[in-house]
């Protein structure tokens, strides 16, 4: 038999408590594992960002170095006469700069990509809680309501 107040087919509050925590706990588990596919897709992105643009600074340095030093190490400084030796610790301290720059900006996007979804997600957290806030007062006002009523001379 239905609750007085309620119409018939409507579900308890209970049982719409409880399917809306069911539908929050399936939608934090569908955008865990979007987030876990969506890091993995970035990290083989940037895997080969940073490959693709190390591979560009290499062939750079071997044309400013010259054909006789494409063949070496670039982490070396061991080449006959000091004007080469300088030119390749040269060569060498700009790629560390512009491999720190781009690192530092590649960081710094990411801080602020993971600030914007703290944000979102601290958003959705808040509206989650007031939901079950005014579920649970919703409960709590119907649980007053259905309790018995105790005679007045009752003790």
């Amino acid at each position: 038999e239905p609750e007085p107040g309620r119409e018939p087919g409507q579900p308890a509050p209970e049982e719409d408590y409880a399917r809306k925590c069911e539908e929050g706990l399936q939608l934090q588990e569908q955008r865990a594992q979007q987030e876990e596919l969506l890091e993995h897709l970035a990290a083989e992105i940037q895997e080969e960002l940073n490959e693709r643009w190390m591979k560009r600074r290499r062939e750079e340095l071997e044309l400013a170095a010259g054909p006789g030093l494409a063949d070496t190490d670039c982490d070396t400084t061991e080449l006959s006469g000091g004007e080469g030796e300088l030119h390749l610790e040269h060569e060498r301290v700009k790629t560390q700069l512009s491999t720190s720059l781009y690192i530092g900006l590649k960081l710094s996007t990411d801080l602020e990509a993971v600030k914007t979804d703290l944000d979102c997600t601290q958003r959705a957290w808040e509206d989650k809680e007031r939901e079950l806030q005014r579920l649970l007062e919703t409960l709590g006002t119907l649980d007053v309501a259905e309790a018995p009523a105790e005679p007045l001379g009752a003790a």
